[in-house]
């Protein structure tokens, strides 16, 4: 399996991911912020502004722009988290049929996700509601199905000795921010359906800028192990080093 982009820039993807999406949620944040906290037509919220809320008007096209690098970044990281694992120019780690699998359906739900985050920004909440709604539903099940379906594949490296060090430190760190997500997402929607919007309007908000630290550690998953990843990469230009001396 071969890849066009260059291995040791893979880390590009989710660094782009991670940082077009704190952009895009700190310049929603901010100008709702600085215009006095206005309510906007339609706001299901009455304390705090969703996101989508505050996206569905004169931000909209910069939420589109964000959204669209955020989602397409995300669809490589995550494509390229997978073929980090199995790819022998990176960790080269055989799994047995079932994990392989599960790594296709992390990749199938990625790109899910990513795709229906577009969509989203696309359709808003104000002019497309329904519309707006059942793509929540779709990109975050995307999401989340991703996410755990990455966090099971990797978990040998998180909890069993790996030579491979830092991708330890990352696949622990992946984990955590994976259970910080559901443990609010659950509590984000019991605070919902109870009724206590404020409370639930600020879970929302810290949940998308957890978002940005998931996609962040997986430049630890992408970066070139040190230990075999740079001396493979290296090796054909020793060898022409080598055809040259001679």
């Amino acid at each position: 399996m071969a890849v066009a982009f260059p291995l040791h820039r893979l880390w590009l993807l989710p660094l782009i991911s991670g940082v077009a999406w704190f952009i895009t949620l700190f310049v929603l944040l901010i100008t709702w912020v600085a215009r006095g906290t206005p309510k906007y037509p339609g706001q299901s919220n009455p304390d705090i502004a969703f996101i989508s809320d505050i996206a569905a008007f004169m931000l909209k096209p910069f939420f589109l722009i964000g959204a669209t690098i955020t989602a397409f970044a995300f669809i490589g990281t995550v494509c390229s988290v997978h073929f980090a694992r199995y790819d022998h120019r990176m960790y080269g780690i055989d799994d047995l049929r079932h994990k392989k699998y599960i790594s296709i359906l992390a990749m199938i739900s990625g790109v899910v996700a990513g795709l229906g985050l577009i969509l989203l920004a696309v359709m808003d909440t104000f002019r497309f509601h329904q519309e707006h709604h059942i793509l929540l539903l779709v990109c975050f099940s995307g999401l989340g199905i991703s996410a755990l379906s990455t966090t099971i594949v990797y978990y040998d490296q998180t909890v069993k000795p790996s030579k491979f060090r830092q991708l330890r430190f990352y696949c622990a760190f992946s984990a955590f921010v994976v259970f910080l997500e559901v443990v609010m997402g659950l509590a984000f929607v019991g605070l919902m359906y109870t009724g206590h919007m404020r409370i639930a309007g600020i879970f929302e908000w810290i949940l998308a800028f957890l978002g940005c630290f998931y996609m962040l550690a997986f430049t630890g998953f992408v970066a070139v192990p040190i230990d075999e990843g740079n001396t493979q990469e290296r090796a054909p230009l020793l060898q022409q080093s080598v055809q040259f001396s001679t």
